[in-house]
């Protein structure tokens, strides 16, 4: 057993010093490693964790690395992580692989329902390799979507990838770090027919009860109250299922507030034709009702898009 350790150890030993050789080499000028990644297909893309699944080709060349000589430096993937590797191909300046993994990057809600997020994948060196040692350069040539077709998630539309290479400064060194973003937005379709149009004909229920005589309050009240019950299940149960719980309003928070407005001003309406009926009495004629339902038939809209406005503030 302990043979089996000595050997393992100075098999780890004689890697560690075939990498930190190569490196010294070039310990005047960073080795100029080139990162490529090709984006082959984007698995379920999850709201309310946003973390995502990606397959993906990641090609390092360099004129100053021997990758058949020395293992490839070891790389950090640092807002997720790889599952598999497969694929790999090795030669002199080259080494390219596939890989699949699962990676996670910050989503704003305040849009919702209508979404846009940036599928990024984050690679950086490790040490011994800090920025006087290895520096990542985009390579263009192997960077992008490998086919359109398959790049593709139902309720999504994608946009064009976008690569770079920035600086990452730790208290133990500074490192070079290749980014790979692939932005992808709601469609808004989708939205349209899933989220808003349910909402305008809850609201249109609603608003529907100016139209019926002051002498079918009873009815009025009825149509209020389950159309209201069916806009509260539809903002607490669906709007909100696919979010978690936010400190702040989201845009179908704000679209409700204005939706609950509607049901207020038509509860509003058939009290006071029940108030002004009880003091009228025979003076309430079908000309005062009419009236009284035109002036909230325009008031109600107005209000509506009022506390839409004042929620933008909030």
């Amino acid at each position: 057993m302990k043979k089996i350790l000595i050997l393992f150890t100075l098999i780890a030993i004689t890697s560690l010093a075939s990498i930190d050789e190569a490196f010294a080499q070039n310990s005047t000028n960073p080795v100029k490693m080139k990162i490529g990644i090709e984006i082959m297909n984007i698995g379920k893309i999850d709201k309310e964790t946003g973390s995502y699944d990606m397959i993906f080709w990641v090609s390092e060349t360099s004129d100053d690395y021997d990758f058949t000589k020395q293992p490839p430096p070891i790389i950090d993937y640092e807002n997720g992580y790889v599952d598999e590797i497969s694929a790999i191909s090795i030669k002199q300046h080259f080494y390219k692989f596939k890989a699949r993994g699962t990676f996670y990057n910050e989503i704003d809600y305040r849009p919702h329902p209508f979404h846009h997020m940036d599928l990024a994948i984050h690679i950086k060196s490790v040490i011994p390799n800090t920025l006087d040692n290895l520096e990542f350069i985009v390579d263009k040539e192997f960077s992008g979507i490998h086919d359109e077709s398959f790049v593709a998630v139902p309720g999504w539309e994608i946009g064009e990838p976008y690569f770079f290479v920035s600086n990452q400064t730790y208290p133990w060194g500074e490192f070079s770090r290749f980014s790979a973003v692939l932005p992808v937005e709601s469609s808004p379709i989708g939205v349209f027919m899933k989220y808003i149009s349910p909402t305008i004909m809850i609201a249109a229920f609603a608003f529907s009860t100016f139209y019926i005589p002051a002498k079918y309050s009873d009815e009025k009240i009825e149509i209020i109250a389950a159309t209201l019950v069916g806009a509260i299940f539809f903002h607490v149960t669906f709007l909100g299922a696919d979010i978690p719980s936010v400190q702040y309003l989201t845009f179908a928070d704000k679209v409700m507030m204005s939706v609950y407005s509607v049901f207020a001003m038509c509860l509003i309406t058939v009290l006071l034709h029940k108030r002004r009926e009880s003091e009228l009495k025979e003076k309430y004629t079908v000309i005062v009702e009419q009236n009284l339902n035109k002036k909230f038939r325009i008031m109600t809209p107005i209000v509506a898009i009022v506390i839409f406005l004042m929620a933008q503030l909030i």
